[in-house]
């Protein structure tokens, strides 16, 4: 089973070249992309994969779930995996000679492959801890990586990304204590026929409410999206091609997509906000651009208002409007990358 390589390869990437990059100056450079090349590879496997079996679960430590932890691949996980993993190679080729006028190559990659083992652990989880525990590595990466180049702009949108990144996990949190409250599981698949069971209620909504404001603020929504203008432009251009291209997508619109249509189950009220915040942030963001001329600034204003179109199209709820938010999803992240 290659689900554990997803998280297993970043890591013990990052591992390897914090320890071995530093006696050879291009060992971190040949190691991270060994490490990104490696994670697509799997990445398209698991294309082949899905298509022969459909679902896949891996069993961590053979514990069976709902006790155990569990990584769960299908459709939707296997194309965020090619998307991530996708970029994320073509950053780190940028990045051999790009990076050369930072302080320190070799930390970057290890925060950088530390990055990606939390985009790919959220992607493959079937667990909500699990999948708080690796937004919160991938978070706390890309708030050093912002700060990188240590300059006073840098450090001031880094803290900015850094408290309101923070508050938006706090939200996180706080609805799965609750929701492991209402529920005494955290397996994603027992949590949905839990609800099922119970039914909604005024804690379902709560929940709901605590998750749209957390992941929301984590995809850079309107109006959860003060953070993204400063920190696109303050970041080195491989760290902007992240955050764009694939960071809020996965913290943000994928988490989104796996809590409300696998967990909760849709309903027109969960899909009217979709669409309201997708709508919001489409206009709001090219609004916002057009006053704009640093351009990296105008850059992170226009990702907001793509994700607003992300948003709407799933926010449709037809198997149409689904297929067309995910294409432009995947779309602007190629797009915005390169």
């Amino acid at each position: 089973m290659i689900l554990p390589l997803f998280v297993a390869i970043p890591l013990g990437a990052a591992f390897v070249i914090s320890l071995l990059a530093r006696k050879s100056k291009g060992m971190a450079d040949v190691l991270a992309n060994l490490g990104t090349g490696a994670l697509l590879v799997c990445s398209l496997y698991s294309i082949f994969l899905v298509n022969a079996h459909k679902v896949l679960v891996y069993k961590v430590g053979g514990w069976m779930p709902p006790v155990g932890i569990c990584m769960v691949l299908d459709g939707l996980t296997s194309f965020m995996l090619v998307t991530v993993n996708s970029v994320s190679f073509l950053v780190t080729i940028y990045s051999i000679a790009y990076m050369e006028k930072y302080t320190d190559k070799c930390k970057f990659y290890t925060l950088f492959m530390l990055m990606l083992a939390g985009m790919n652990g959220i992607i493959i989880t079937g667990d909500l801890f699990n999948l708080f525990v690796f937004l919160e590595i991938a978070s706390i990466a890309s708030y050093a990586l912002v700060a990188f180049g240590t300059e006073a702009e840098e450090l001031e949108a880094a803290f900015k990304y850094a408290v309101m990144g923070s508050v938006a996990s706090s939200f996180v949190l706080l609805g799965i204590a609750v929701l492991y409250s209402y529920t005494s599981t955290l397996n994603m698949a027992d949590i949905s026929l839990s609800l099922s069971q119970k039914g909604g209620g005024l804690t379902v909504m709560f929940i709901s409410v605590l998750f749209l404001m957390g992941f929301g603020l984590k995809a850079a929504l309107i109006p959860f999206h003060a953070w993204l203008p400063d920190a696109h432009p303050s970041a080195p251009a491989s760290i902007s091609a992240m955050l764009s291209g694939v960071l809020i997508k996965v913290l943000g619109v994928y988490a989104l997509i796996r809590i409300f249509f696998n967990i909760f189950g849709i309903n027109n009220a969960i899909l009217s906000v979709f669409m309201f915040l997708g709508v919001l942030s489409m206009l709001v963001g090219v609004i916002l651009a057009l006053s704009q001329w640093d351009f990296k600034r105008l850059l992170a204003y226009h990702s907001i208002s793509q994700i607003g179109y992300v948003m709407l199209g799933i926010g449709l709820g037809t198997p149409l409007g689904i297929l067309g938010g995910l294409f432009h999803l995947f779309n602007h992240s190629v797009f915005k990358s390169f």
